[in-house]
């Protein structure tokens, strides 16, 4: 005979065996592994989620230290402007002899030899007036 008359008297005796016995066909797979299997695989996931968004080097450290590398940057280009003004008064400082006067002027007070230096005072009851405009 050929391969599916075989067939066909394997699947009858198959298919007599388990109504003779009252039970269905088996599974070909043993269910209790499968779901020990799904289980181990659903807490690994979970294990991953957890350091993926919470854990050290996660999403969340990545965006914190996002933020502090911008708040960082900004710093960085205010002091860079403030330090650029600092050396042009320094250059200048330097290189000529009137920054320095200019300096000796309005920081100290100083006057040249034969100059007239006229000192304006203000009258009493606008003294007062003439600080608070100032600051």
């Amino acid at each position: 005979m050929g391969l599916p008359a075989d067939l066909g008297r394997a699947v009858g005796r198959f298919s007599r065996s388990n109504r003779d016995t009252g039970q269905g066909p088996q599974a070909r797979y043993n269910r209790k592994m499968y779901r020990a299997a799904l289980l181990v695989l659903i807490v690994a996931l979970a294990g991953l989620q957890y350091r993926l968004w919470v854990a050290d080097g996660g999403w969340s450290e990545v965006h914190r230290l996002t933020q502090m590398k911008t708040e960082l940057g900004q710093a960085n280009a205010r002091n860079q402007t403030r330090n650029d003004a600092l050396q042009a008064e320094v250059d200048d400082l330097k290189s000529g002899e009137s920054a320095t006067e200019g300096r000796a002027r309005s920081d100290m007070g100083m006057i040249k030899r034969n100059e007239e230096f006229f000192l304006t005072v203000a009258p009493p009851g606008t003294d007062s007036g003439i600080q608070q405009a100032a600051r």
